[in-house]
């Protein structure tokens, strides 16, 4: 049986699965004030942005909704710099 991507860690690295946290520095908006609004520990938020656990889809909407966002935007992957 083949192990889906989101399970392989390569070399110690963590598939990144959101970008919550992207999204956040691109609104400028904290990680606490993100938690006060949807009502969830300062903790969860910053596993939720450091890849170290995943919304549920509930709270992945209520994510969406306070940051005035859709949930694609918080799922699909950040564009890579272009280096020259």
């Amino acid at each position: 049986m083949a192990k889906s991507s989101s399970n392989i860690k390569k070399a110690g690295a963590r598939v990144k699965i959101n970008r919550i946290k992207a999204v956040l520095l691109e609104l400028d908006v904290s990680q606490k004030d993100l938690a006060e609004k949807i009502g969830l520990s300062l903790n969860s938020v910053a596993r939720f942005c450091n890849n170290h656990g995943q919304p549920t889809l509930s709270n992945l909407r209520k994510i969406a909704l306070a940051l005035e966002v859709n949930i694609q935007t918080l799922l699909e992957p950040t564009p890579e710099k272009k280096t020259n």
